[in-house]
């Protein structure tokens, strides 16, 4: 155990609620030492309201405070590389928001960056927190589910109220479906089931006017494992129903389902009979996110959901929107960790 008991961390970007700084106030290992935001007036009602006496519209002033050992970036997609490549050349530990970064390649300056640095590099792919994920996980990793042969994850949202006149229209952000939200689901079944060996992809721009969104703004494709599962992916941002994470592993002794229902799955070892297990938490627990990266850099130990690991959930998020554009299968770059 290091001598230091609490890790002091910066956040950059600020959400309207402060649902990512106020967990690092409120934890033991953790202590609120900064915050930056562009947004004066949130940046002033955050620090207040969590009583943040030290406050920057420039992150790299923030990156150059020596007591600031962790940094949480939850800024636009695409300044994720060039704020975590400082945030870690600068000696700080990163936690960075999904999508890590939108392109394989910056993702790859991102773990150079980790390497160079000693320091960590953590993405707060949050739903590997949530309970009714975790426990998927667990049935798969235990062998209650036999051999899982086939999946099925979608990302259903519309988000047409963001993307239009907002950042995630703007080309350079990449905020595809895949990468942007769907990122949440590749990950999920990359971590349930294994790597994705292929993925063969078709795209539709039906919902949101292309002067608005530069992408395609429903995607769906065919996943092939290296286990030799397979399974299928699906993401929209335009339809005309209430958001949902669909979830389903299939096994050869039971199934897992995690629908629409933010706090039940169902699983079924009968073909005529299903069970279901209430998990009472909604949303999106940032909480354990900084929690377990705190806990990992205390402890001088991997980082839970690294930067090496998710990588390859951008590669694939990538391959797949390549796959669109080709009209081809796609076998996503890997990266090793």
């Amino acid at each position: 155990m290091s001598e230091v008991q609490q890790v002091r961390v910066g956040v950059i970007g600020l959400s309207a609620s402060g649902a990512r700084s106020r967990p690092a106030q409120e934890l033991p290992q953790t202590e609120l030492a900064a915050v930056c935001d562009l947004n004066e007036e949130l940046l002033g009602r955050i620090s207040e309201d969590l009583g943040v006496e030290r406050t920057f519209t420039d992150y790299e002033e923030l990156l150059a405070q020596d007591d600031v050992d962790m940094v949480f970036i939850a800024t636009r997609d695409a300044d994720h590389c060039p704020m975590t490549v400082a945030a870690l050349d600068a000696g700080k530990h990163v936690l960075v928001e999904k999508p890590m970064a939108p392109t394989v390649e910056e993702c790859r300056q991102m773990l150079e960056a980790e390497e160079r640095s000693g320091k960590k590099l953590a993405v707060n792919q949050v739903l590997r927190t949530n309970p009714r994920f975790i426990e998927a996980k667990r049935m798969a990793d235990c062998g209650y589910l036999g051999e899982v042969f086939y999946c099925e994850a979608d990302y259903i949202h519309n988000i047409s109220r963001l993307i239009i006149g907002g950042w995630r229209g703007e080309a350079r952000h990449r905020h595809t479906p895949f990468i942007g939200g769907g990122c949440h689901m590749i990950d999920l079944v990359r971590w349930c089931v294994g790597e994705v060996e292929e993925i063969f992809a078709y795209g539709s721009h039906k919902c949101i006017p292309p002067e608005d969104y530069p992408f395609d703004d429903c995607s769906i494709s065919v996943l092939k494992f290296d286990s030799g599962a397979c399974g299928k992916f699906g993401a929209t941002y335009g339809c005309q129903r209430p958001s949902v994470r669909n979830f389903m592993l299939y096994g050869t002794k039971a199934t897992y389902v995690a629908g629409r229902e933010h706090d039940t799955v169902t699983v079924s070892d009968d073909p005529n009979a299903a069970i279901r297990v209430d998990i009472p938490v909604r949303g999106h627990p940032f909480g354990p996110v900084i929690r377990d990266f705190a806990d990992a850099i205390l402890n001088d130990v991997p980082a839970p959901i690294s930067g090496r690991d998710v990588a390859n959930t951008v590669s694939v998020a990538c391959a797949g929107d390549l796959s669109i554009e080709t009209g081809e299968p796609v076998r996503p770059e890997r990266f090793d960790f």
